[in-house]
C-alpha cells in the first residue's frame, strides 16, 4: 500500500454525520458506547502515528510511510463504523453529543495526518488544488461568506451554553435565553445549506475548496454539540411552563387574590369586630396556604411567565395585606382589656342609674348595646389571646347577672315600655325573606300566632370570606337580612313576643335562603323579648 492509496478526507464523511441529525429510527442503548470504543482504538493508532511523524517536515519514505498509512488505514475503519454508530443514536442519547465532539477531533487530527503523509500540506490550505474559473471563484465567495455566519454562530452557541451547562439547576435557566439560542441554530442551519449549495457545485480539488469545506464542518459540529444540548433542555422548560401541566393554577390564584382582601381590610378590627375574629383566626392557614401556592409555582415564578408573574405579585400582595393585618391585630390585643372594662363599668353603672330612676327603656336600649359591645370585643380577644379572651369572658357574665337581677326588678315595666321594631327593608325579595324566616321559626314551634313581621335594616348585609377546616378551604359569599317575627305568647294572651330570625342567602347556591332564629323556643327569654299585644300594630 502507498502513501496515495490513503482514503480521502474526512471532511465529507462529518458532513454526512451532521446532517443525519433528523435520523428518527431507534438506535440499540449500547451504540454511543460501542462508538466510543471504536474512537478510543482510532484515537491509538492516530496517536501512533502522529508520534511518529513528530518533527517531521516532509512526508516519510519507503516501508515506514507504508506502516504509517496502514496504521492511519487501521485508525480510519474504525472512524467510519463509530460515524455509522452515532448517525443512528438519537439526538438526546446519553453521551451523543459529547462522541460526536471526540469523533470531530479524531476526524480533524486524521486529516491532518494524511496530509502529511501525503507530501501536501493541511487540506484546508488555499493556495493548493485546481485553479477555479471566474464563476467558480464567486460561488467559493458565497460559500464563505455563508460559512463565516455560521462560525460566528458556532462561536456564540460554544460560549452561551458552555455557561449553561454549568448551572447546577438546569430548569432554572430562562426559557427565552434557550429559545434565542435555539433561534440561532435556525439560523446557522439555514446558512449552512446555502453554503453546501454553493460547495456542492465546486471541484473538491478546488484551490481552497477543501478548505471552506473543512471550515464549515468544524463550525458545524459546534452547532450540532449545541443543538443536542439545549433541543431536550427547550422541551423540559416547555413543559415546566405550560400552563396546562398546571390544572389548579387558575384555583390557586383566585383563592390567593381573595386572601389577599381578606387580610387587606385592617379597619375591621374597629368596626367589624366578629368577621375580625374570623379572620384572625384564618391568619396562620391563609400564610401557609401563601407559602404552598408559592412553592407549587415556584418555577412559573422563576421563569417569569405571565401566569408567574400574574400569581407573584398577587402573593406579595397578600403578604404587605397580612404583614399590615397582624400589627393591626396585634395593637388591638394590647388595647381590648382596657376597652372591655371600660364597656363593662358604662354597663353596670347604667343599670344602676336605670334602677334609681325607674328608666326601664335602659335596660332595652343603651344597656344591652353597651354590653354587645362588651361581647363583640372579648370574642376579639378570645381569638387574639384565648387566655386573656377567657378572664373577660368571666368578668362579662359576672355583670351580665348583675345586670339581669337589676333589669328582672324592673320586668313589668319594661314590658309595658317596649316599642314596636323598625320596619325599613322594602327589597325586591322582601316576601321571600319573611316566608324564609317563618319556615325557620316553625321548626322550633309548629303552631304559633303570627301578629306583625318587621325587618329593621334597610339592606342585606353582604360578607364572603374563606375558611379552612379539616386540611380544606371552603369559600362563603353569603348576606344576612334579620326579620323579627311578633308571635302571641300562649302562656299570656296579654303579650306578644318579638322572635328574631337570622335569614342567610347563598350567593353560591342561586341565592336559596336559610332562617336561624337567634334564641330557641326553649331558651329564657329577656324582659326585652316581650311587649304588649295592644302595642302590635
Amino acid at each position: 500500500m502507498t502513501c496515495a492509496a490513503i482514503h480521502r478526507p474526512l471532511f465529507v464523511a462529518l458532513l454526512a454525520l451532521l446532517a443525519s441529525l433528523s435520523f428518527t429510527s431507534i438506535a440499540r442503548a449500547d451504540d454511543v458506547d460501542r462508538a466510543n470504543g471504536l474512537l478510543r482504538r482510532a484515537e491509538v493508532n492516530l496517536e501512533s502515528v502522529a508520534s511518529s511523524l513528530k518533527g517531521r517536515t516532509s512526508p516519510p519514505r519507503g516501508s515506514a510511510a507504508k506502516l504509517l498509512a496502514q496504521r492511519l488505514e487501521m485508525a480510519l475503519n474504525d472512524l467510519t463504523p463509530a460515524k455509522e454508530l452515532l448517525e443512528k443514536a438519537p439526538a438526546d442519547a446519553a453521551g451523543r453529543a459529547e462522541a460526536v465532539e471526540r469523533y470531530t477531533a479524531a476526524a480533524n487530527e486524521y486529516n491532518r495526518l494524511r496530509a502529511i503523509l501525503t507530501g501536501s500540506d493541511e487540506p484546508a490550505e488555499p493556495d493548493t488544488g485546481t485553479k477555479l474559473d471566474y464563476k467558480q471563484e464567486e460561488l467559493l465567495s458565497n460559500a464563505r461568506f455563508h460559512i463565516r455566519e455560521v462560525e460566528g454562530n458556532a462561536q456564540v452557541l460554544t460560549e452561551q451554553t458552555e455557561k449553561m451547562r454549568i448551572v447546577e439547576d438546569q430548569l432554572s435557566i430562562n426559557f427565552r435565553d434557550v429559545n434565542a439560542l435555539l433561534k440561532i441554530i435556525a439560523n446557522a442551519r439555514r446558512k449552512t445549506g446555502f453554503a453546501n449549495d454553493a460547495l456542492v457545485q465546486l471541484p473538491a480539488d478546488g484551490k481552497g475548496v477543501s478548505e471552506a469545506r473543512q471550515q464549515l464542518v468544524n463550525a458545524d459540529a459546534k452547532v450540532t454539540i449545541a443543538n443536542d444540548y439545549l433541543t431536550p433542555l427547550d422541551a423540559q422548560l416547555d413543559k415546566l411552563i405550560d400552563p396546562a401541566n398546571y390544572p389548579d393554577l387558575a384555583a390557586d390564584h383566585k383563592r390567593l387574590r381573595e386572601l389577599s382582601v381578606m387580610f387587606a381590610r385592617p379597619e375591621i378590627l374597629e368596626t367589624d369586630l366578629s368577621l375580625a375574629a374570623e379572620t384572625f383566626a384564618q391568619a396562620q392557614p391563609a400564610h401557609d396556604e401563601c407559602l404552598r401556592i408559592a412553592r407549587k409555582y415556584a418555577r412559573l415564578m422563576q421563569q417569569r411567565t405571565g401566569e408567574g408573574e400574574a400569581l407573584e405579585g398577587v402573593g406579595n400582595g397578600f403578604l404587605a395585606n397580612h404583614a399590615d393585618f397582624m400589627a393591626a391585630a396585634q395593637q388591638k390585643e394590647a388595647d381590648l382589656p382596657g376597652q372591655i372594662r371600660e364597656d363593662l363599668a358604662t354597663a353596670a353603672r347604667y343599670a344602676d342609674e336605670a334602677v334609681a330612676a325607674q328608666k326601664p327603656l335602659w335596660f332595652t336600649g343603651g344597656i344591652p348595646q353597651v354590653m354587645g359591645f362588651a361581647d363583640e370585643k372579648i370574642t376579639l380577644l378570645t381569638a387574639l389571646d384565648e387566655r386573656s379572651g377567657a378572664a373577660m369572658r368571666e368578668h362579662y357574665e359576672e355583670t351580665k347577672a348583675t345586670i339581669q337581677k337589676q333589669a328582672d326588678s324592673l320586668r313589668e315595666l319594661i314590658i309595658r315600655e317596649n316599642t314596636m321594631p323598625a320596619d325599613n327593608f322594602q327589597g325586591d325579595d322582601r316576601d321571600k325573606a319573611i316566608k324564609t324566616a317563618i319556615s325557620g321559626w316553625t321548626v322550633q314551634q309548629e303552631e304559633f300566632d303570627l301578629l306583625k313581621v318587621r325587618i329593621p335594616a334597610e339592606a342585606w348585609a353582604r360578607e364572603t370570606k374563606w375558611t379552612y377546616s379539616n386540611g380544606t378551604w371552603y369559600f362563603s359569599d353569603r348576606s344576612r337580612l334579620q326579620v323579627r317575627l311578633l308571635v302571641a305568647d300562649k302562656d299570656n294572651p296579654e303579650l306578644a313576643i318579638d322572635r328574631p330570625i337570622n335569614v342567610w342567602k347563598d350567593h353560591q347556591k342561586g341565592d336559596s335562603m336559610i332562617g336561624v332564629p337567634l334564641y330557641g323556643i326553649d331558651d329564657e327569654l329577656q324582659p326585652h323579648s316581650y311587649m304588649l299585644r295592644s302595642k302590635v300594630k
